[in-house]
């Protein structure tokens, strides 16, 4: 059987000092100083690749759809909606816009597509004129600023 002094002496040996216990606290401080401002940056630059890659896609998607047409297709579906191709540019912007709305997500948190030529951070512009489709996204910078792709003016896909 154990006596008062060896249970005290035992529980002493399982306890941290307050200075263990401080120095713990200071480490784990020093961790989050030095990892959230570098988890932020990680998150800044997916962010504006995937806005890039959201671009590509759309661009791809776009010309791919098109290209359908043209080899003698009388519909294409986007999604699970059949699109006629004898539609003008304008109907098949329209029609575009609202297929990227329910399958594309903009990592930026704002709307997907727009008509506006300034979308906001990581939207997309989808826009036409006479038999061509226009595309242009806001992709930013790491620093939350604005940076178009393409750089200068529009990627252009004409509908034949």
């Amino acid at each position: 059987m154990k006596t008062i002094k060896t249970m005290i002496r035992d529980t002493k040996k399982k306890a941290f000092t307050l200075i263990e216990l401080l120095i713990v606290v200071a480490i784990i401080g020093i961790l989050a100083g030095v990892g959230v401002p570098m988890y932020n940056g990680y998150m800044a630059t997916a962010k504006v690749n995937s806005a890039e890659t959201n671009h590509a896609n759309v661009k791809s998607f776009v010309s791919a759809t098109l290209t359908k047409c043209s080899a003698g297709s009388t519909t294409v579906s986007l999604g699970t909606t059949p699109v006629k191709c004898d539609g003008n540019s304008e109907a098949w912007a329209k029609a575009f816009r609202t297929y990227f709305e329910t399958i594309n997500k903009n990592p930026y948190g704002g709307y997907v597509t727009t008509t506006s030529s300034s979308p906001v951070l990581g939207g997309t512009m989808i826009s036409h004129s006479g038999n061509n489709i226009f595309l242009r996204t806001n992709v930013g910078t790491d620093d939350g600023k604005t940076k178009y792709s393409p750089a200068s003016g529009y990627d252009q896909i004409t509908k034949e």
